[in-house]
């Protein structure tokens, strides 16, 4: 590990095990958060305020569906840097009905330590509360540090006695079952896909493009380099985006944001991505789109919940001639782009999490 990753590290680790854990205790006197205890109400709570408009996304459309289907609660949300500081607030001003729902996406075990760690607080600090974890993809490493910290996330789940476990997808239901045994557990897609944004008219003109750099590529540099090439050569100029944005998104900018990028994607004829987010947007904007498989299950088991969606298609083995050649069938193709129909897969969600949920 070089010497920058592990003062990262360091600092990461005192957030979580320090600073915040200390706000907590003192009651911090700057409550950001403040709620009437005569009024039930959802926690939306593991916010974020990064730069990934995935996950900005996912908070988007929870709070559009908590909204919609629990109209009769107030919706308060927390970020997550704030939850600690805002807890014992919350819980004196408790009403009987309160629920916690925690927003999901693939941030469960411990490949992103910030939001896990931060997960398993709010379910220990609001033990005697209803929780609902929204369709999550789980995974921890077959490590020492991942066996380690699937201990400890199993010893702190399976004490809760109110915890409601959604999974997105087959592969972390299948978890679920194993390690969280005392668990109700239900299988839903993302919550971005209740969302729709596939009715907006605008005139579509060119490919794009959007593929990971990290650590969820299944793509080396060279190789990803001679796909954009390949487009470069097949289809003239590439447009390129990105579902990370470069600077922090905070609630005030979440929509503006989430709305100019689904705006550019109505405008493309094509996508080609090995993101998530990036097949799911398109799905909701009716885009076109050429979906590459990541290193692990995600992308490939989220493709299952849309492989119905007209104009999308799946490569798993990611050759530039498979890619160009897939981008070329959808671009010939007459069909109606129609967006996701959520209903299917949404409608009635309220009722099961009220029955699995006690």
């Amino acid at each position: 590990m070089s010497l920058h990753s592990l003062k990262i590290n360091l600092a990461e680790w005192l957030l979580l095990k320090v600073k915040y854990p200390s706000q907590f205790l003192l009651g911090a006197a700057d409550q950001p958060v403040k709620a009437a205890a005569h009024k039930k109400k959802i926690i939306l709570t593991l916010l974020p305020s990064h730069d990934n408009l995935g996950d900005h996304a996912i908070a988007y459309a929870s709070k559009a569906f908590l909204e919609q289907e629990y109209s009769d609660f107030e919706i308060v949300e927390v970020d997550m840097k704030d939850i600690y500081k805002s807890a014992k607030a919350l819980i004196r001003s408790r009403h009987p009905e309160d629920m916690v729902f925690i927003i999901g996406g693939g941030n469960m075990g411990d490949l992103y330590r910030y939001e896990e760690w931060t997960r398993r607080f709010i379910i220990k600090t609001f033990h005697d509360y209803q929780i609902v974890q929204l369709p999550a993809t789980v995974h921890f490493s077959d490590t020492k540090k991942g066996r380690k910290e699937l201990e400890r996330a199993q010893k702190i789940y399976n004490a809760h006695p109110g915890l409601l476990l959604m999974a997105r997808d087959e592969t972390t239901y299948q978890f679920m079952k194993r390690h969280f045994k005392e668990k109700k557990i239900l299988k839903q897609p993302d919550m971005v896909l209740y969302l729709d944004r596939s009715n907006a008219s605008a005139e579509r003109e060119g490919v794009y493009i959007c593929l990971r750099e990290d650590q969820e590529s299944v793509l080396q540099e060279e190789q990803r380099n001679r796909v954009k090439a390949a487009l470069f050569d097949e289809f003239g100029e590439i447009k390129a985006f990105t579902t990370t944005v470069g600077r922090r998104v905070s609630r005030d900018t979440r929509e503006q944001e989430l709305e100019a990028l689904w705006s550019k994607l109505q405008s493309a004829e094509a996508v080609v991505t090995d993101r998530l987010h990036g097949m799911i947007f398109c799905a909701l904007t009716g885009t076109p789109c050429v979906v590459i498989r990541s290193f692990d299950h995600k992308v490939m088991e989220g493709y299952q919940w849309l492989k119905e969606v007209p104009m999308m298609k799946l490569i798993e083995q990611p050759e530039p001639e498979r890619v160009t050649a897939a981008v070329k069938e959808l671009l010939t193709k007459e069909t109606n782009r129609a967006g996701f129909p959520r209903d299917m897969y949404f409608k009635g969600l309220r009722d099961k999490i009220s029955g699995e949920a006690r």
